[in-house]
């Protein structure tokens, strides 16, 4: 079977169907008691996210919110000055 879901895969593994492969992220052990969580990062590489953003774009806070939940180091400040428009050619 296949499911997109982490809560689905759970629902079947908690059903007795298999086991399921799903991102330690999604594993709540007081939620999931039924369930055991097993090491398998010796089983996957790691998995780079990238997050594009244009530059000139208003973003409202709950996508800088959104961004530094999925990487602290990358705060308002830093995101804000990552995407300000270029400054090149202009007379100081």
């Amino acid at each position: 079977m296949a499911a997109l879901d982490a809560d689905v895969i759970k629902t079947y593994v908690e059903l007795g169907l298999g086991l399921g492969i799903i991102a330690a992220m999604a594993y709540d052990p007081v939620r999931d008691s039924g369930l055991e969580l097993l090491d398998s990062d010796h089983l996957f590489t790691t998995n780079i996210t990238r997050i594009a953003v244009r530059r000139d774009h208003y973003l409202r806070g709950y996508a800088y919110r959104f961004i530094e939940y999925c990487s602290g180091a990358l705060t308002e400040t830093v995101v804000k000055n990552a995407v300000a428009p270029s400054r090149a050619g202009e007379i100081e």
